[in-house]
């Protein structure tokens, strides 16, 4: 079959996108992937995306020449693995393919097969026709599988803690992360002389941003998450799929969402020009933030809300970095509450089973 993949961000590129292409690829179907326009762009998408193995790679472009573009598109099943919905709604216009869309809270959409990864993901208005399929970011880690950790090229006693700090796929993010992140650094290293600290980057981020955080001292690397975490003692992280591949992994972690960050997060269209605005802005932001955080159950990462009940350490909030360097020494000092810790993830990680993809793809491609 001819199958046409819509993506837009970093994050479901390599984490979504790279499994359901092996397993297309495997099957021996031909793969159009179309990245999206998006507000989380790190401008290394299409070079990612070439690495995937795909027929045909359109954009990243406009919003206007997607638009006219998708109207040529010739396929026979689409699959939206990110991205606005409009997007795969034109899509199955222009070609009258059968639509399905995978995403972690799925909402009704006219015409479309609906797959998500937890039953618990579902909203209330659409839990009735979204079938469950697993997670895709699992199967991503699956294909780390074999290659070497990189945590083993620091010479130091292995006793020292190992840390992984996560800045996250998201450029506007990770820009401000930086000094905040030295702080947490220097921090800790007063109160754990001998941690050692390393940072795990996407593939797709640049070698001329890796300089500068390699020159701020926080050591730098690229590597598949699968491979980087299995040997850490604990990870610092923000709200986002880092958190799936931290449970996936057994990696306890502490997730954290400074309020300082918020003026940072890309936000579309009116809402984003209010949002900019002096002094109301940064209200808009926080209410929006808070209300987000409520509808959640009160937590910020995803697999405190699968479970609907806290396993990840979260803060956020007025969080300074001392703050968050003071509560990771905490966890730290307590083994067998991280090994505990680390049983539990995993259990929560074993309930959405494996091959996502393949069950994916089984679905998209049936007759």
């Amino acid at each position: 079959m001819r199958i046409t993949i819509l993506t837009n961000g970093p994050g479901e590129l390599w984490g979504w996108v790279r499994p359901v292409c092996s397993e297309l690829r495997r099957r021996g179907h031909t793969i159009s992937l179309w990245i999206l326009p998006c507000q989380f762009a790190s401008g290394h998408e299409r070079e990612a995306a070439s690495l995937l193995g795909v027929d045909k790679l359109e954009g990243p472009a406009s919003a206007s020449r997607v638009w006219h573009d998708m109207a040529f598109e010739r396929t026979d099943r689409i699959i939206q693995l990110g991205g606005d919905i409009a997007f795969g709604r034109r899509m199955a216009d222009c070609t009258n393919a059968p639509l399905a869309i995978y995403s972690y809270a799925p909402r009704h959409v006219k015409g479309a097969k609906l797959l998500t990864a937890y039953a618990s993901m579902s909203d209330n208005d659409s839990s009735d026709d979204v079938e469950v399929v697993g997670d895709l970011v699992k199967d991503a880690l699956s294909l780390d599988a074999g290659t070497a950790s990189p945590l083993h090229d620091q010479e130091a006693d292995e006793d020292s803690p190992r840390i992984i700090f996560l800045p996250g796929s998201r450029p506007a993010i990770r820009k401000p992360a930086l000094k905040w992140l030295v702080e947490v650094h220097e921090a800790l290293r007063k109160k754990l002389p001998n941690i050692r600290v390393r940072t795990l980057f996407p593939m797709f981020v640049s070698d001329s941003e890796m300089a500068v955080w390699k020159d701020a001292g926080l050591n730098p690397f690229k590597a598949g998450a699968g491979a980087a975490m299995k040997d850490a003692d604990f990870a610092l992280t923000q709200p986002g799929t880092n958190t799936l591949e931290l449970m996936h992994t057994g990696l306890p972690a502490l997730v954290v969402a400074p309020e300082t960050f918020l003026k940072f997060v890309p936000i579309a269209g009116v809402l984003g020009f209010i949002a900019d605005l002096p002094v109301i802005g940064m209200k808009l932001r926080r209410y929006a933030a808070l209300r987000s955080i409520r509808k959640r159950g009160g937590f910020i990462s995803l697999p405190n809300r699968i479970a609907g009940r806290k396993l990840m350490y979260e803060m956020y909030g007025a969080v300074t970095p001392e703050d968050a360097a003071e509560e990771i020494t905490e966890r730290l000092s307590r083994p067998d509450e991280l090994r505990k810790n680390r049983e539990e993830l995993l259990k929560l990680s074993a309930l959405t089973g494996s091959g996502a993809a393949s069950k994916l793809c089984d679905i998209v491609t049936a007759k």
